[in-house]
């Protein structure tokens, strides 16, 4: 492995088990959907999409610092 790609298993990992609960919590909210009105079934769709989607971005914006080597974001501050 490169060491690269070894800086990159980490964010990768974690964007993954963000998006595996966000499912998990769109599905459950879905499937209780019977009793709900559709203000709050479309609640239940906006807000876990856009989350999964803001993560996506966020992890390609990691890669991209990790690759323009930008390692340790905090010590900028």
């Amino acid at each position: 492995m490169t060491k690269h790609t070894k800086k990159m298993i980490a964010p990768i990992v974690i964007t993954l088990l963000i998006i595996c609960y966000l499912m998990f919590y769109f599905w459950i909210g879905f499937s209780i959907s019977e009793e709900l009105n559709l203000a709050m079934k479309i609640i239940l769709l906006v807000v876990p999409v856009s989350l999964i989607i803001l993560s996506v971005v966020m992890l390609f914006e990691r890669i991209q610092g990790i690759k323009g080597g930008e390692t340790d974001d905090l010590s900028k501050y």
